[in-house]
């Protein structure tokens, strides 16, 4: 069954606490986002992973240089998987996969800004990472690029893939028709009041879909 992952692209340990408290129960996947990453450091991760330890918690550190190191710091707080960019060298790609090996964890290769992206899926996929991401930045978001249409170009590799960029309830239904094995959501959920609503409805919609 897919997965529901919500991106805490937030500033602070309240608000995070907050959006999770209305979406916690729906989601499985509590991804830490990167200003979040950078704002609380690892101990946000280590509050999370301690208040909700069935969900998979994602720090999304988009590692691009020292893969070692910073995944170290990631799962040692106890996140479940990391994000590595796949503009980086291969020598920092294959060293995060083989730190989260050595931890029983996982690696997620984003996909951010690659020009050639299925050339580049091609490479990093026999590395054996978990889950490639296609995501739509936030700043690309405004120029109305389709997240689903740009996921398909990583249809060329087996590798679980995961969609990102601007999906909300309305369009959460063609994101849960694309090839994707985890629909991420951020702002969809937490910019509206009645967010843990939204978040039931996607849980719901990815149950029926089965």
């Amino acid at each position: 069954m897919k997965k529901l992952q919500v991106a805490l692209d937030v500033f602070d340990e309240a608000t995070t606490l907050s959006v999770l408290e209305q979406v916690g129960e729906y989601v499985d996947i509590i991804e830490i986002g990167t200003p979040l990453c950078l704002s609380q450091g690892m101990s946000i991760v280590r509050k999370v992973k301690a208040l909700y330890p069935d969900k998979i918690v994602f720090a999304d550190c988009k590692i691009m240089d020292g893969g070692g190191v910073i995944s170290q710091l990631a799962f040692e707080a106890g996140a479940d998987m990391v994000s590595v960019l796949a503009a980086s060298n291969m020598e920092t790609i294959e060293t995060t996969i083989e730190t989260a090996r050595k931890y029983g964890r996982k690696v997620l290769v984003d996909m951010c800004a690659v020009k050639d992206m299925e050339g580049r899926a091609k490479e990093i996929a026999p590395l054996g990472p978990d889950d490639i991401c296609c995501p739509v930045g936030y700043e690309m978001q405004a120029t109305g690029v389709d997240p689903v249409e740009e996921l398909r170009r990583l249809e060329c590799v087996d590798t679980p893939k995961a969609i990102a960029g601007g999906i909300k309830l309305e369009t959460f239904a063609q994101a849960l028709d694309s090839s994707a094995e985890d629909i991420i959501v951020g702002g969809g959920l937490y910019n509206h009041e009645n967010m843990g609503e939204i978040a039931k409805k996607m849980h719901q919609m990815i149950v029926e879909k089965g």
